[in-house]
C-alpha cells in the first residue's frame, strides 16, 4: 500500500488500515501461498509482533502442545477426539493438510468455513499492513495460518485446543502458547539443516515446549536424546512422564496384538489401567500414541476436565486418521495408503506390513525432494519387487521419478519397476497388473496420499496449488 495513502488513512482514524484485500477464499490462498517468495523464518520474534497487533490470542486460550519427529499428529488426533467426546468444544490445529487448507483448523471435528478463513484473513493482512507501515515485515506461511487458528478458536469460544507443533519446537511459532500438558512422540534424525544433526540437537529443540511448574509427556528415547529432555524438565520444574513397554517408565503399554484390522494393547498409567483396549488406527508405533494421549487426558484432570474410561476406549475403538496406514477398499480392489515421508517412517511401515501381509504389495511412490530417497527407496524394495515410481503434483517438491527407478535398479536386478506420469494413472495402471488379491501400497509424501485419496474417493480439494513450507 501507498505510504502516503497508508498516513491519511491513519490520521483518518484508520489506525488498523481497514482495507478489505481478499473477495474470496481462493485469493486468500494465493497471496497465502506467495508469502514463500519473502522466505522462512525459524523462530517466535517474527510471530510474536503479529500477536501482539491482535492483544496476544495465544495467552487466552487452554491449550495442548504436541511435537515429536512422528506420530504428533496421529496423538493429536486422538486427543482432540477424546476431549470432543467427552463434551468439549474443541479446537484442532494439525500440518500440513492432505487436500484443503481448510482441514489445518477444526472445531469438533468440522473444518473452518472459507467463509470464516477470508473473514479472519482480511482481519490478519490489516494488521500486517499496519505493521509493513512502520517497520520492514514478512509473515511466513505457517505463522499466518497458526494466528488465523487462534483467532478463530477464540471467536468461536472453545474449551481447549490441541496444536501440533510445526517444525522442531521451541523456535516454532506454536511455542507462543503456553500449555496447560506438552507431550513429545519421538524423536530421530529429521530437518536437520534446521533442528541440527544429532539426536542430542534436535531433542533439546523439541522439548522447548516444556513449561515450568506443568506437566511434560515423552515417548522412551534414545539415552542421548532422553537425557536431554530430563535435565530441561528438571530445570523448568515440570513434572516429567514416560510412556513406553519398559518396566522403568512412568506409564507402561503392552501389545497383546497389531495386526492390519487393528491394535489391541495394556495401558498402565497415572490414575487408570486398561485391559486390551481397542485402537483401531494401524501399526504397532500407534501403541505408543495412544497411550502418550491417553496420559495427557489423564494430566488435563488436574485442570477440572473431566473424562470417563468409556469415553476414552470408545473413542480409541472408533478413530479414523487419513493416510496414516489407512486401508480402502475400491473397485474390489485393496489400497494402502500411508502417509510416511522420510527414512524412519518408511521403515517403519515397511516392517510392519513385511510381517502382515501374505504376499508382496505394488507400490506406488513419489517422494519429495527434500528427503533422503536413497534409505526411502531401500526400505521399499526390502517389502516389494514391484514399484511405480510417479511425480506428486505440488508444485517443485517431487524428486524426479528416473532419479528413483536409476536409483533402485542399481541396487535391485530383479525390481520390476516402472515410471507412470500421475498419481492417478499409476492407480489405473496398478489395478490392470494387480490380481484380486493383491494390496496396492501408496506412500512416500502427505501429497502423495492427499493425490491418491482424490483420485479413489473423489474428495474436494483446493484448486490453487503451490508448495507447502512446512513439510
Amino acid at each position: 500500500m501507498n505510504t502516503i495513502l497508508q498516513w491519511c488513512l491513519q490520521v483518518l482514524g484508520h489506525s488498523d488500515i481497514d482495507m478489505k484485500k481478499f473477495e474470496s477464499y481462493e485469493d486468500f490462498l494465493s497471496w497465502l501461498y506467495n508469502l514463500r517468495r519473502f522466505g522462512m523464518t525459524y523462530g517466535v520474534e517474527n510471530v510474536k509482533v503479529l500477536l501482539k497487533e491482535f492483544n496476544n490470542p495465544e495467552k487466552k486460550l487452554k491449550s495442548i502442545l504436541i511435537t515429536g519427529s512422528g506420530g504428533k499428529g496421529s496423538t493429536v488426533e486422538i486427543i482432540s477426539k477424546i476431549l470432543e467426546r467427552s463434551g468439549y468444544k474443541t479446537g484442532k490445529f494439525i500440518k500440513p493438510h492432505l487436500n484443503r487448507y481448510t482441514e489445518r483448523i477444526s472445531i469438533n471435528s468440522k473444518e473452518i468455513s472459507k467463509e470464516n478463513v477470508v473473514e479472519i484473513a482480511n482481519e490478519i493482512y490489516s494488521k500486517i499492513e499496519a505493521i509493513r507501515s512502520r517497520i520492514e515485515y514478512y509473515p511466513t506461511f505457517f505463522e499466518v495460518t497458526y494466528v488465523l487458528s487462534l483467532l478463530y478458536f477464540l471467536k468461536e469460544n472453545v474449551d481447549v485446543c490441541v496444536y501440533e507443533v510445526g517444525i522442531g519446537g521451541r523456535y516454532d511459532a506454536t511455542n507462543t502458547l503456553d500449555p496447560l500438558v506438552s507431550a513429545l512422540t519421538a524423536v530421530y534424525l529429521e530437518h536437520t539443516k534446521i533442528l541440527g544433526n544429532t539426536l542430542k540437537e534436535i531433542a533439546w529443540n523439541k522439548v522447548g515446549i516444556a513449561r515450568e511448574n506443568r506437566y511434560f509427556v515423552s515417548a522412551d528415547l534414545p539415552s542421548e536424546a532422553m537425557n536431554v529432555v530430563s535435565e530441561e524438565c528438571k530445570a523448568l520444574n515440570c513434572k516429567l512422564f514416560t510412556v513406553s513397554s519398559n518396566d522403568k517408565s512412568s506409564i507402561k503399554y503392552e501389545k497383546v496384538l497389531s495386526n492390519l484390522k487393528e491394535n489391541i494393547f495394556n495401558y498402565y498409567g497415572i490414575k487408570r489401567n486398561f485391559k486390551e483396549a481397542k485402537l483401531s488406527l494401524l501399526g504397532e508405533h500407534q501403541i505408543s500414541n495412544a497411550s502418550i494421549a491417553i496420559a495427557v487426558i489423564e494430566l488435563l484432570e488436574n485442570y477440572y476436565f473431566e473424562i470417563n474410561d468409556n469415553t476414552i476406549l470408545d473413542t480409541l475403538d472408533k478413530i479414523r486418521w487419513p493416510g496414516r496406514m489407512e486401508i480402502i477398499e475400491k473397485d474390489g480392489f485393496n489400497f494402502i495408503l500411508d502417509c510416511a515421508k522420510d527414512p524412519t517412517a518408511m521403515e517403519i511401515l515397511c516392517n510392519f506390513l513385511r510381517r502382515n501381509l501374505k504376499s508382496k504389495p505394488i507400490s506406488i511412490v513419489s517422494i519429495s525432494n527434500d528427503k533422503d530417497y536413497s534409505k526411502m527407496v531401500n526400505s521399499l524394495i526390502s517389502l516389494t519387487d514391484r514399484i511405480l515410481f510417479t511425480k506428486h503434483n505440488v508444485m517443485g517438491r517431487a524428486i524426479e521419478p528416473s532419479i528413483l527407478i536409476n536409483y533402485s535398479r542399481k541396487i535391485s536386478k530383479n525390481l520390476n519397476a516402472a515410471i507412470i506420469d500421475s498419481v492417478e494413472n499409476s492407480i489405473n495402471h496398478a489395478k490392470k497388473i494387480s490380481k484380486k488379491d493383491d494390496y496396492i501400497l501408496i506412500t512416500g509424501s502427505v501429497f502423495t496420499v492427499g493425490e491418491a485419496r482424490r483420485s479413489l474417493l473423489n474428495e474436494d480439494f483446493d484448486r490453487v496449488f503451490a508448495s507447502d513450507p512446512i513439510p
